[in-house]
């Protein structure tokens, strides 16, 4: 993937005026930089994706920047019409709703991109992840608070350290022996070890994945019960965008 230096020459405006013919989408996303998908400077591939998904449907899509948590449940009460970036759990379908198949599966093809999280340790440690379970574990296992994988470990009965908002305060806590292993997105890993490489002296990843998932943009309950057919026709579109040639050319995704 190209970096998101012509995304960066796009930027979208977070809050521009809105044609009196288009409709508003209110949505929100994380207010940490979720590399590749939504940056705290307005760009990211999601964000260039929805608003070619909203020239093409003629609407309009607003984007708030909240805390992951904040977010979320303003999604689930209705004050928000849609979340991006969202991995999906089962226990989830109570906060927003996902593009569904008929085996109650989420709709891969719907996805606005794939990511992978992967699993670092301080090069100091033991501590090691083999794919499916962790072994001589020196306290609690580094997570963003909020995120897919912090479910996860909790369900397979993992401690955890999830008071860090950004990869960048998990791998400082990392560089700094505070914990010894954690999770984070391999795309956002990259890019904080290149901004830190006083961090790449101290950490490494282990070659076994923790996770890939995809993202969603899941609309609010409310929401799509108003709108059903304009939630369909958006995720719809959201495959055609992402799998046309003009798409994969600017982003490489």
């Amino acid at each position: 993937m190209k970096s998101l230096f012509l995304l960066s020459c796009l930027t979208l405006s977070l809050y521009s005026p809105l044609s009196a013919a288009q409709e508003n989408v209110k949505l929100c996303f994380d207010n940490e930089d979720a590399y590749p998908s939504t940056l705290k400077n307005g760009t990211g591939l999601s964000f260039y994706l929805l608003n070619m998904v909203a020239d093409r449907l003629n609407i309009s899509f607003t984007y708030k920047a909240l805390p992951w948590k904040r977010c979320l449940k303003e999604v689930q009460a209705g004050s928000y019409d849609g979340v991006i970036g969202i991995a999906y759990l089962p226990e989830r379908r109570s906060i927003a709703a996902f593009p569904i198949n008929n085996q109650a599966e989420p709709q891969h093809e719907y996805r606005l991109l794939t990511t992978t999280r992967s699993v670092y340790r301080h090069k100091d440690s033991t501590s090691f992840w083999d794919g499916q379970q962790f072994s001589t574990l020196q306290g609690p296992v580094g997570v963003q608070a909020g995120y897919l994988a912090a479910n996860i470990l909790k369900q397979k009965k993992i401690p955890i350290e999830d008071s860090s908002q950004s990869v960048d305060d998990l791998f400082r806590k990392l560089d700094m022996g505070i914990i010894q292993i954690a999770v984070a997105e391999e795309r956002q890993s990259v890019r904080s070890l290149k901004s830190h490489p006083e961090y790449a002296k101290t950490i490494e990843k282990l070659p076994q994945p923790f996770l890939v998932s995809d993202l969603f943009l899941a609309f609010s309950h409310d929401y799509q019960k108003r709108k059903l057919k304009q939630s369909q026709d958006i995720w719809q579109d959201i495959e055609r965008v992402r799998e046309s040639s003009h798409f994969k050319n600017v982003t490489q995704e």
